[in-house]
């Protein structure tokens, strides 16, 4: 699993119709993020148990379900870097506008 302070790379970022409006940022494929932290989330129909990845690059609003915890996303859209070296876009390469394929 991963830890807080891991480089991992969404590796998934194919999200269902009207996801948007619940997230002020979703993560893109191919980008590489860092692990703020990791806690058992609530899945898209308000069930507990998913593990849910918070992002240090990514911030997003507070569920509607009590104990109303930040949004996060499911662990497994990402994955651990292979090596130190790995090439992905960081964070801060992705261009202001990403094209609208990319963002889902």
């Amino acid at each position: 699993m991963f830890l807080p302070g891991q480089k991992v790379v969404c590796v998934n970022a194919v999200f269902p119709e009207g996801i948007k409006k619940f997230y002020w940022k979703l993560p893109v494929h191919g980008v590489t993020y860092t692990i703020r932290d990791l806690l058992p989330g609530i899945d898209a129909n308000g069930e507990p148990g998913e593990m849910c990845v918070y992002l240090v690059e990514l911030l997003n609003p507070c569920s509607d379900k009590p104990p109303y915890p930040e949004r996060g996303f499911k662990a497994e859209r990402f994955r651990p870097l292979e090596t130190d070296t790995e090439t992905n876009y960081e964070f801060d390469d992705v261009p202001e506008e990403v094209p609208e394929e990319l963002v889902i």
